[in-house]
């Protein structure tokens, strides 16, 4: 009996152990308030790692950082700094931990959320930043620790750190007076209980989140809003993502997540009004397309969905029902939509596909053309069988039917070559391969847009800021957002010369790529005259190198000189732009 008491108690005490140690693990999320509307974890390890921090060629940088510091500390400062600089785990603060940001009705003040994995250890760190007046020295108060700096209030405990961004010191003061209750919450009653939390936590991105629609301005919350079931309320919507930065690319992921059932029979409705699109009209579309839009709809599922909607319902009249719905339910496959482009003299170009099952929409439309209240100047014209044109003063809206496939343009070019396949295409695009599969797909072409003569007149008049944001443009090739069941993404590619080195590296050894730097620095002095002995003398080049280079510049397939007049340009246009 007594060796079953005893075993049982050993059971026990081991089960206790790893409770504690589980609690342990999540205690510090306890002081998020269950009524934040907004957090997110960051993953400072997984960022670092990925900043390339911890590599052995940033290491040198790291020591002479240390050494031009080192002049203005004193010796126990340098001491303290050199190793959390080389092991972050000495300040007391547990950094491969995801650190927490929120927001909060209750506690309105933007805090920062850490681990503590060593008290000692982070009041020895916050007593050294005391001595060099980068903070206030460290007090006492119910229950925790605090420190002041600059307009934050940093305030720990055994398990927990706290960055407050306050000013003011009553701010403080009130801040002082929440956080001792915040400190003493438990899992039940704090975010930790949430279903968004805990979804948010199960995802493994750099950045991890999710929103409320709280969150939102009332002045353009009421606009996303608009429509929704009366039973929706704003809290019953959340969003919750994860953004990664990976090479060449920054990934933002959402997903909608609600526990109401209304708004789950509305988020099932709209899935149901779109399928998968098949990128029929691609082709049609040049590459050079501003943006690009691309569904697969129902049509009959849709305005099923949009007649629900109180605003759509008093947007279409009675006497238009019957044509909108007509012309709704045709749509049957991909609606397709690209603005093509932009001028200082027009309207910007733009031009729209859809598959349909026939044309008598578009018929029923130019019939009751009298009861759709056209305005003074507005007109709608026949121009042939399933042919026709909505004259305003503005401009001419071209669209029909040809081939169970629906057309709107408003460039007469476009317009006459419907149906015709560009000479490179969206397909050829960069972000072709990310449309594949989905059922929404938009993108926005920066480098199209860059191009743009408007953009370049209105960047040479918007003087240095406006340089240094086309700059930090120039380097994005696009950005694209798509939709693929309830998860939708939002990428940010961007255009990187390291790509092509890194191709090089891969391609040619080390001596190699020299090789084919030497050649072409004696093609360039070659061409500037220079003698065999001058050339030598400067690249290390042999003469049988020299003469293989010339050779290849007087005989060869103009490979050298066609890089050296795209240089010349190059540096014409960098030349004209200043």
């Amino acid at each position: 009996m007594a060796k079953k008491t005893i075993s049982r108690l050993s059971v026990l005490a081991v089960l206790i152990v790893f409770l504690a140690a589980c609690s342990k693990t999540s205690e510090y999320t306890n002081v998020i308030p269950a009524d934040a509307s907004v957090v997110a974890s960051i993953n400072l390890k997984s960022l670092a790692s990925k900043a390339g921090l911890d590599d052995k060629e940033n290491e040198a940088a790291k020591q002479k950082v240390l050494e031009a510091l080192k002049s203005g500390m004193n010796a126990a400062t340098f001491q303290q700094l050199e190793k959390v600089m080389k092991n972050p785990g000495e300040s007391g603060i547990d950094v491969e931990s995801p650190f927490y940001v929120f927001s909060s009705s209750s506690f309105p003040y933007p805090t920062v959320v850490g681990k503590v994995n060593n008290e000692d250890k982070l009041h020895a760190s916050l007593d050294v930043m005391a001595k060099e007046q980068i903070c206030q020295p460290v007090g006492e108060a119910d229950g925790y620790s605090f420190t002041t700096m600059n307009s934050g209030l940093l305030v720990f405990n055994s398990s927990t750190i706290l960055v407050v961004n306050v000013s003011g010191t009553t701010q403080t003061d009130k801040a002082k007076e929440a956080i001792t209750n915040l400190l003493k919450q438990t899992a039940s009653n704090s975010i930790v209980k949430s279903g968004a939390f805990q979804k948010m936590e199960k995802q493994k991105s750099d950045i991890n989140f999710f929103a409320s629609m709280t969150a939102i301005p009332s002045t353009y919350r009421d606009q996303i809003t608009m429509g929704l079931p009366t039973e929706v309320k704003a809290e019953d919507i959340t969003l919750i993502g994860g953004l990664n930065f990976e090479k060449g690319k920054i990934a933002l992921k959402t997903e909608n997540y609600t526990e109401n059932e209304a708004v789950k029979a509305l988020l099932k409705k709209q899935m149901e009004s779109v399928g998968k699109a098949n990128n029929t009209f691609v082709k049609y579309f040049p590459a050079s397309t501003l943006m690009f839009f691309n569904v697969g709809v129902k049509g009959g599922e849709l305005y099923n969905l949009l007649s629900e909607n109180k605003e759509f319902r008093n947007t279409v009249s009675i006497a238009k029902a019957d044509e909108v719905k007509e012309l709704f339910s045709s749509f049957n496959g991909d609606i397709s939509a690209g603005l093509i482009n932009v001028t200082m003299s027009s309207a910007p170009t733009f031009m729209m596909y859809a598959d349909v099952k026939n044309g008598n929409a578009l018929e029923m439309i130019y019939k009751n053309k009298e009861s759709l209240g056209l305005k003074r100047g507005e007109d709608i014209m026949q121009l042939g069988k399933d042919e026709y044109v909505y004259k305003t003063r503005g401009m001419n809206i071209f669209f029909g039917i040809k081939d169970k496939q629906m057309y709107a343009t408003n460039d007469e070019l476009l317009y006459k070559n419907v149906g015709k396949a560009a000479d490179k295409s969206v397909k050829d695009a960069p972000y072709a391969s990310d449309m594949k599969g989905k059922s929404l797909f938009i993108a926005i072409n920066a480098e199209a847009i860059l191009d743009l003569p408007i953009v370049k007149m209105v960047a040479g008049f918007g003087g240095q800021e406006a340089k240094t944001y086309i700059e930090l443009a120039n380097k994005v090739s696009y950005l694209s957002m798509s939709s693929e069941g309830e998860v939708s993404e939002i990428d940010l590619c961007l255009k990187d010369k390291d790509e092509c080195y890194n191709f090089f590296e891969d391609l040619c050894t080390v001596n190699e790529l020299l090789s084919l730097s030497q050649r072409f620095e004696v093609a360039t002095m070659l061409r500037e005259h220079k003698t065999y002995l001058e050339i030598a003398e400067q690249t290390g080049a042999s003469t049988a190198t020299i003469s293989r280079v010339n050779r290849s510049l007087n005989y060869g397939s103009d490979g050298y000189e066609l890089i050296f007049e795209r240089l010349a340009d190059k540096q014409q246009n960098e030349e004209s732009d200043k």
